[in-house]
């Protein structure tokens, strides 16, 4: 499994299976143990290339149509146990943002420039939930942002996960990861709020951990039949490079079923580790036990010294299980802005054309009944995509 050592800024990584005895790094750890293949290779399901020396002249096979999967869904509970990347977000010291967007596989013509940016940052280019901020100050670069819901639309611009790709890509081009978060979803059942939350009543005999803090937030509703409608446990500070959030996915998704999420978010120094790791084949099932299990367990009260205590049943059962998660994609939910960029791209021209053919005041009329037939066209369907992009919030 992959284990990773709070006390340094490296990983190590080994391929034995968790036991009841299995323990918390010690506080060294091999230094560049995983280490970063001196050329990053590219898959053949890939779009991007590997960039060593970013320059106008490199050569970056792009997607320029939008992705065929990115069409909207409903929030469904998964069929089976996985694990999402479901934040991204690295530096990387050039300056043309445009050629960002080619380095991380995306035609630059997709974004849009908003005059606002962040951090520093006084500009940025937009894709949705995708970000490229630039013109900060001179040795600041471009910086790179992909939230969650950004995450499941830059999936579906590639036929096949693309994100070791990714990240060898960056990292060959000497990009500096801020933030990392990989969510697992637990659907079987072995995984429960309560179960944490009666271990952690119970810290001081039934839980190891390097965290200081925890905290759980409930939200509910007075209406009849409802009560608990948001269930969160955190362990960890916010301000930490290390924090855990587990929370009832089913609950915030306002489904009934079991769906557990439990979210790794890692900052600078141990994003950039995890990314190296992730980057040089690191199984993210691995990857994301040996955090765990370093940072926080649930254990059995059977040794005088906390350290050699072995893991509750129940919770070495759930990492077992968790170690052998594939990282898998979630199709993203359309927006109203998906549509709009849709359309600009697959019917401007025509739409230009007619409105030459007709003039300015036919083709006002024109615009008009299209207006209304679709109106009365509207259905279900895009009632959610409307009530999708209000919810979410998405710049226009």
């Amino acid at each position: 499994m992959a284990i990773f050592v709070s006390a340094t800024n490296e990983f190590e990584t080994s391929t034995n299976n968790l036991t009841t005895h299995d323990q918390p790094a010690a506080s060294a750890g091999f230094a560049g143990s995983a280490g970063i293949p001196a050329e990053a290779v590219e898959p053949s399901s890939s779009r991007m290339v590997p960039v060593t020396n970013p320059d106008p002249t490199t050569k970056t096979v792009i997607l320029k149509e939008p992705p065929i999967a990115n069409r909207e869904v409903d929030f469904t509970i998964p069929p089976e146990n996985r694990s999402l990347l479901d934040w991204v977000s690295f530096t990387l010291k050039l300056d043309d943002p445009h050629e960002i967007a080619r380095i991380i596989g995306l035609d630059p013509a997709l974004f849009s420039t908003m005059p606002f940016g962040f951090s520093g940052y006084r500009k940025s280019l937009k894709l949705g939930n995708i970000s490229i901020y630039f013109e900060g100050r001179e040795d600041m670069g471009c910086h790179v942002e992909v939230t969650g819901q950004g995450c499941r639309h830059y999936e579906g611009y590639f036929s096949e996960i693309p994100w070791q790709t990714l990240f060898k890509t960056v990292l060959s081009a000497n990009a500096k990861f801020t933030r990392l978060d990989l969510a697992i979803d637990n659907v079987d059942g072995s995984l429960t709020l309560d179960k944490i939350w009666n271990a952690i009543q119970e810290h001081e005999t039934s839980i190891r951990t390097q965290f200081r803090e925890w905290r759980r937030i409930q939200k509910g509703s007075f209406e009849k039949g409802k009560m608990i409608t948001g269930d969160t446990i955190y362990l960890g500070s916010t301000k930490s490079h290390v924090q855990f959030r587990i929370y009832d996915k089913a609950d915030e998704s306002g489904i009934e079923g079991h769906w557990i999420r439990f979210e790794i978010q890692l900052r600078d120094k141990r994003a950039h580790e995890a990314a190296k790791l992730f980057a040089a084949g690191v199984p993210v099932g691995n990857l994301a036990t040996g955090i765990i299990n370093n940072y926080f367990a649930i254990i059995n009260n059977d040794d005088s010294n906390i350290s050699r205590c072995t893991l509750q049943a129940w919770w070495l059962e759930w990492l077992q299980s968790t170690e052998k998660i594939q990282l898998t994609t979630e199709q993203s939910i359309k927006l109203v802005p998906d549509s709009m960029d849709f359309i600009k791209r697959q019917y401007a021209p025509s739409i230009a054309m007619i409105r030459k053919f007709l003039g300015a005041a036919p083709f006002k009329g024109f615009m008009d009944d299209i207006l209304e037939d679709g109106q009365e066209r509207m259905g279900a369907k895009h009632e959610k995509i409307l009530a999708d992009s209000e919810a979410i919030g998405r710049v226009l």
